[in-house]
Protein backbone atom coordinates (compact mmCIF):
# COMPACT_ATOMS: atom_id res chain seq x y z
CA UNK A 1 0.00 0.00 0.00
CA UNK A 2 1.28 3.49 -0.85
CA UNK A 3 1.02 6.40 1.56
CA UNK A 4 0.93 10.17 1.25
CA UNK A 5 2.42 12.46 3.88
CA UNK A 6 -0.49 14.15 5.72
CA UNK A 7 1.82 17.02 6.67
CA UNK A 8 2.92 18.19 3.21
CA UNK A 9 1.10 15.95 0.71
CA UNK A 10 4.23 14.32 -0.74
CA UNK A 11 4.22 10.65 -1.72
CA UNK A 12 7.99 10.46 -1.24
CA UNK A 13 7.77 8.60 2.05
CA UNK A 14 9.43 5.57 3.62
CA UNK A 15 8.90 3.20 6.51
CA UNK A 16 11.20 4.23 9.38
CA UNK A 17 11.10 0.76 10.88
CA UNK A 18 9.62 2.13 14.10
CA UNK A 19 6.20 1.19 15.38
CA UNK A 20 3.72 3.13 17.52
CA UNK A 21 1.86 1.41 20.31
CA UNK A 22 -1.92 1.29 20.29
CA UNK A 23 -2.77 0.28 23.87
CA UNK A 24 -6.50 0.03 23.22
CA UNK A 25 -6.18 -2.43 20.33
CA UNK A 26 -2.96 -4.04 21.59
CA UNK A 27 -1.45 -3.38 18.17
CA UNK A 28 1.46 -1.55 16.54
CA UNK A 29 1.16 1.10 13.81
CA UNK A 30 3.88 1.70 11.24
CA UNK A 31 5.74 5.01 11.52
CA UNK A 32 6.57 6.58 8.16
CA UNK A 33 8.95 9.45 7.44
CA UNK A 34 8.56 12.00 4.66
CA UNK A 35 11.69 12.65 2.60
CA UNK A 36 10.38 16.06 1.52
CA UNK A 37 9.27 17.80 4.74
CA UNK A 38 11.17 15.39 7.09
CA UNK A 39 8.14 15.03 9.36
CA UNK A 40 6.79 11.65 10.43
CA UNK A 41 3.32 10.16 10.68
CA UNK A 42 1.48 6.99 11.64
CA UNK A 43 0.37 4.84 8.74
CA UNK A 44 -2.81 2.72 8.77
CA UNK A 45 -4.79 5.66 10.11
CA UNK A 46 -8.49 5.30 10.91
CA UNK A 47 -11.04 7.25 8.91
CA UNK A 48 -12.21 8.99 12.07
CA UNK A 49 -11.34 9.21 15.75
CA UNK A 50 -13.68 9.84 18.64
CA UNK A 51 -12.22 13.01 20.11
CA UNK A 52 -11.97 14.74 16.72
CA UNK A 53 -14.97 13.52 14.74
CA UNK A 54 -17.10 13.75 17.87
CA UNK A 55 -20.87 14.06 17.89
CA UNK A 56 -22.19 17.21 19.52
CA UNK A 57 -24.69 15.00 21.36
CA UNK A 58 -22.05 12.69 22.88
CA UNK A 59 -22.65 12.17 26.61
CA UNK A 60 -19.66 11.37 28.87
CA UNK A 61 -19.76 8.54 31.36
CA UNK A 62 -19.32 9.28 35.05
CA UNK A 63 -16.04 7.31 35.00
CA UNK A 64 -14.65 9.46 32.17
CA UNK A 65 -15.68 12.66 33.95
CA UNK A 66 -13.88 11.57 37.13
CA UNK A 67 -10.80 10.57 35.12
CA UNK A 68 -10.60 13.97 33.42
CA UNK A 69 -11.30 15.75 36.71
CA UNK A 70 -8.32 13.99 38.35
CA UNK A 71 -6.10 14.72 35.36
CA UNK A 72 -7.20 18.35 35.39
CA UNK A 73 -6.30 18.76 39.06
CA UNK A 74 -2.93 17.03 38.57
CA UNK A 75 -2.14 19.41 35.71
CA UNK A 76 -3.29 22.56 37.52
CA UNK A 77 0.03 23.52 39.09
CA UNK A 78 1.83 22.78 35.83
CA UNK A 79 -0.35 25.21 33.89
CA UNK A 80 -0.26 27.91 36.55
CA UNK A 81 3.51 28.21 36.38
CA UNK A 82 3.66 27.73 32.62
CA UNK A 83 0.95 29.71 30.81
CA UNK A 84 1.65 33.12 32.44
CA UNK A 85 5.23 32.97 31.19
CA UNK A 86 4.86 31.12 27.89
CA UNK A 87 1.59 31.23 25.95
CA UNK A 88 -0.07 34.25 27.56
CA UNK A 89 2.76 36.73 26.74
CA UNK A 90 2.73 35.50 23.13
CA UNK A 91 -1.05 35.97 22.93
CA UNK A 92 -0.75 39.46 24.45
CA UNK A 93 1.97 40.34 21.94
CA UNK A 94 0.28 39.07 18.79
CA UNK A 95 -3.49 39.34 19.33
CA UNK A 96 -4.71 42.49 17.58
CA UNK A 97 -7.95 42.41 19.61
CA UNK A 98 -9.44 40.66 22.61
CA UNK A 99 -11.33 37.74 21.02
CA UNK A 100 -9.51 34.45 21.69
CA UNK A 101 -10.49 30.87 20.83
CA UNK A 102 -8.69 27.95 22.49
CA UNK A 103 -8.95 24.81 20.35
CA UNK A 104 -8.69 21.59 22.31
CA UNK A 105 -9.26 23.44 25.57
CA UNK A 106 -10.20 20.44 27.72
CA UNK A 107 -11.53 21.57 31.09
CA UNK A 108 -9.23 24.58 30.49
CA UNK A 109 -6.90 26.42 32.79
CA UNK A 110 -5.96 28.89 30.06
CA UNK A 111 -9.42 30.37 29.39
CA UNK A 112 -9.98 31.83 32.89
CA UNK A 113 -6.40 33.13 32.99
CA UNK A 114 -7.01 35.02 29.75
CA UNK A 115 -10.40 36.30 30.87
CA UNK A 116 -8.83 37.77 34.02
CA UNK A 117 -6.50 39.69 31.71
CA UNK A 118 -9.38 41.25 29.82
CA UNK A 119 -9.77 38.85 26.88
CA UNK A 120 -13.12 37.63 25.53
CA UNK A 121 -12.61 33.87 25.45
CA UNK A 122 -14.29 30.69 24.35
CA UNK A 123 -13.15 27.15 23.69
CA UNK A 124 -13.64 24.19 21.38
CA UNK A 125 -13.23 20.65 22.72
CA UNK A 126 -13.74 17.15 21.36
CA UNK A 127 -13.63 15.10 24.55
CA UNK A 128 -17.18 14.98 26.01
CA UNK A 129 -15.84 14.74 29.58
CA UNK A 130 -13.53 17.73 29.13
CA UNK A 131 -16.38 19.66 27.54
CA UNK A 132 -18.69 18.80 30.44
CA UNK A 133 -16.17 19.96 33.05
CA UNK A 134 -15.38 23.19 31.19
CA UNK A 135 -19.06 24.08 31.03
CA UNK A 136 -19.46 23.10 34.68
CA UNK A 137 -16.84 25.75 35.43
CA UNK A 138 -18.81 28.35 33.45
CA UNK A 139 -16.73 28.37 30.26
CA UNK A 140 -18.27 28.91 26.82
CA UNK A 141 -17.16 25.82 24.89
CA UNK A 142 -18.42 24.36 21.60
CA UNK A 143 -17.94 20.86 20.23
CA UNK A 144 -18.46 18.77 17.11
CA UNK A 145 -16.48 17.52 14.12
CA UNK A 146 -13.11 19.31 14.07
CA UNK A 147 -13.01 19.00 10.29
CA UNK A 148 -16.08 21.26 10.19
CA UNK A 149 -15.09 23.73 12.91
CA UNK A 150 -15.54 26.77 10.65
CA UNK A 151 -19.15 25.72 10.02
CA UNK A 152 -19.83 25.00 13.70
CA UNK A 153 -18.46 28.42 14.76
CA UNK A 154 -19.77 30.32 11.72
CA UNK A 155 -20.42 34.06 12.13
CA UNK A 156 -17.67 34.19 14.78
CA UNK A 157 -14.21 35.61 14.16
CA UNK A 158 -11.25 35.63 16.50
CA UNK A 159 -8.22 37.85 16.84
CA UNK A 160 -6.20 34.88 18.08
CA UNK A 161 -6.68 31.12 17.96
CA UNK A 162 -4.45 29.22 20.37
CA UNK A 163 -3.90 25.49 20.77
CA UNK A 164 -1.58 23.62 23.12
CA UNK A 165 -0.50 20.00 22.47
CA UNK A 166 -3.38 19.37 20.05
CA UNK A 167 -2.19 19.67 16.42
CA UNK A 168 -0.35 16.35 16.54
CA UNK A 169 -3.70 14.61 17.25
CA UNK A 170 -5.44 15.70 14.04
CA UNK A 171 -5.87 13.23 11.18
CA UNK A 172 -5.90 15.96 8.49
CA UNK A 173 -3.61 18.77 9.67
CA UNK A 174 -3.74 20.70 6.40
CA UNK A 175 -7.53 20.69 6.27
CA UNK A 176 -7.66 21.71 9.93
CA UNK A 177 -5.46 24.74 9.26
CA UNK A 178 -7.70 25.80 6.38
CA UNK A 179 -10.76 25.48 8.61
CA UNK A 180 -9.20 27.69 11.28
CA UNK A 181 -8.20 30.30 8.70
CA UNK A 182 -11.91 30.91 8.07
CA UNK A 183 -12.35 31.85 11.74
CA UNK A 184 -9.52 34.38 11.94
CA UNK A 185 -10.34 38.08 11.88
CA UNK A 186 -8.31 40.34 9.58
CA UNK A 187 -4.78 40.45 11.03
CA UNK A 188 -5.68 37.48 13.26
CA UNK A 189 -2.97 35.11 14.49
CA UNK A 190 -2.70 31.37 15.05
CA UNK A 191 -0.54 30.19 17.98
CA UNK A 192 0.20 26.47 18.34
CA UNK A 193 2.44 24.60 20.76
CA UNK A 194 3.27 20.95 20.12
CA UNK A 195 5.99 18.28 20.59
CA UNK A 196 9.26 18.66 18.67
CA UNK A 197 10.13 15.56 16.65
CA UNK A 198 13.51 17.11 15.83
CA UNK A 199 14.65 17.57 19.42
CA UNK A 200 17.90 16.11 20.66
CA UNK A 201 16.00 14.19 23.35
CA UNK A 202 13.77 12.53 20.75
CA UNK A 203 16.71 11.65 18.49
CA UNK A 204 18.68 10.18 21.39
CA UNK A 205 15.72 8.05 22.42
CA UNK A 206 15.32 6.70 18.89
CA UNK A 207 19.06 6.04 18.57
CA UNK A 208 19.11 4.07 21.82
CA UNK A 209 16.08 2.07 20.66
CA UNK A 210 17.82 1.13 17.42
CA UNK A 211 20.98 0.11 19.28
CA UNK A 212 18.89 -2.14 21.53
CA UNK A 213 17.12 -3.65 18.53
CA UNK A 214 13.72 -2.30 19.56
CA UNK A 215 11.20 -1.06 17.00
CA UNK A 216 8.98 0.95 19.34
CA UNK A 217 9.62 3.58 22.01
CA UNK A 218 7.63 5.87 24.28
CA UNK A 219 8.02 8.57 21.62
CA UNK A 220 5.51 7.02 19.22
CA UNK A 221 2.01 6.15 20.34
CA UNK A 222 -1.62 6.39 19.38
CA UNK A 223 -3.22 9.01 19.42
CA UNK A 224 -0.38 11.21 18.19
CA UNK A 225 -0.81 10.78 14.44
CA UNK A 226 1.68 13.38 13.17
CA UNK A 227 5.21 14.19 14.33
CA UNK A 228 6.53 17.64 13.43
CA UNK A 229 10.04 19.05 13.48
CA UNK A 230 10.67 22.73 12.70
CA UNK A 231 10.91 22.16 8.94
CA UNK A 232 7.78 20.02 8.71
CA UNK A 233 5.74 22.45 10.81
CA UNK A 234 6.81 25.45 8.73
CA UNK A 235 6.05 23.66 5.45
CA UNK A 236 2.64 22.52 6.70
CA UNK A 237 1.61 26.06 7.58
CA UNK A 238 3.00 27.60 4.38
CA UNK A 239 1.31 24.97 2.21
CA UNK A 240 -2.06 25.80 3.75
CA UNK A 241 -2.17 29.56 3.38
CA UNK A 242 -0.14 30.94 6.28
CA UNK A 243 3.02 32.96 6.71
CA UNK A 244 5.09 31.99 9.71
CA UNK A 245 5.86 34.95 11.98
CA UNK A 246 7.92 33.04 14.53
CA UNK A 247 8.92 29.47 15.28
CA UNK A 248 10.51 28.83 18.66
CA UNK A 249 12.15 25.66 19.94
CA UNK A 250 11.14 25.62 23.57
CA UNK A 251 11.31 23.57 26.72
CA UNK A 252 7.65 22.65 26.97
CA UNK A 253 6.67 21.81 30.56
CA UNK A 254 4.38 19.15 29.15
CA UNK A 255 7.54 17.05 29.01
CA UNK A 256 7.49 14.14 31.46
CA UNK A 257 10.42 15.25 33.61
CA UNK A 258 9.25 18.86 33.86
CA UNK A 259 5.80 17.70 34.92
CA UNK A 260 7.24 15.49 37.63
CA UNK A 261 9.56 18.26 38.85
CA UNK A 262 6.81 20.87 39.09
CA UNK A 263 4.57 18.49 41.07
CA UNK A 264 7.28 18.12 43.71
CA UNK A 265 7.48 21.93 44.00
CA UNK A 266 3.79 22.57 44.76
CA UNK A 267 4.62 23.95 48.18
CA UNK A 268 7.16 26.41 46.77
CA UNK A 269 5.26 28.87 44.50
CA UNK A 270 8.18 31.28 44.13
CA UNK A 271 10.43 28.50 42.86
CA UNK A 272 7.68 27.33 40.50
CA UNK A 273 7.30 30.79 39.02
CA UNK A 274 11.08 31.18 38.67
CA UNK A 275 11.25 27.85 36.85
CA UNK A 276 8.33 28.87 34.63
CA UNK A 277 10.07 32.11 33.62
CA UNK A 278 13.32 30.28 32.89
CA UNK A 279 11.64 27.61 30.79
CA UNK A 280 9.74 30.21 28.78
CA UNK A 281 13.01 31.88 27.71
CA UNK A 282 14.49 28.70 26.24
CA UNK A 283 14.96 28.68 22.46
CA UNK A 284 17.49 25.90 21.97
CA UNK A 285 17.76 22.90 19.69
CA UNK A 286 19.77 21.09 22.35
CA UNK A 287 17.22 21.60 25.13
CA UNK A 288 13.90 21.82 23.32
CA UNK A 289 11.20 19.20 23.50
CA UNK A 290 8.51 21.50 22.11
CA UNK A 291 7.75 23.91 19.27
CA UNK A 292 5.73 27.12 19.42
CA UNK A 293 4.61 28.63 16.12
CA UNK A 294 2.92 31.97 15.47
CA UNK A 295 1.38 32.39 12.02
CA UNK A 296 -1.00 34.66 10.09
CA UNK A 297 -3.00 34.05 6.90
CA UNK A 298 -0.86 34.85 3.86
Amino acid sequence: MSYTCPICGSDNVEDTGFRAENDELKALHRVYGCLKCTGRFLADRPSSIGKVQVSAEAVPSEASIQHVRRWFEDKKSLDECDYPFSLIPIIEEHATGKRVLEVGCGASQLLPMLRHRGFQVEGFEGDPAGLWLARERGEIVSTGDWDAISHILRCRQFDCIVSDQVFEHTLRPGHFLKELRELLAPEGKLIFRLPNEGSLRRNLELTVARLKGRNHTRSYFVDHWNYFNSRALRICFQNNGYRVLSLKQDLSPQGFMMGKLLKTMNGHPLLCRALGRTMARVDSHLLSNGLTIVAAPS
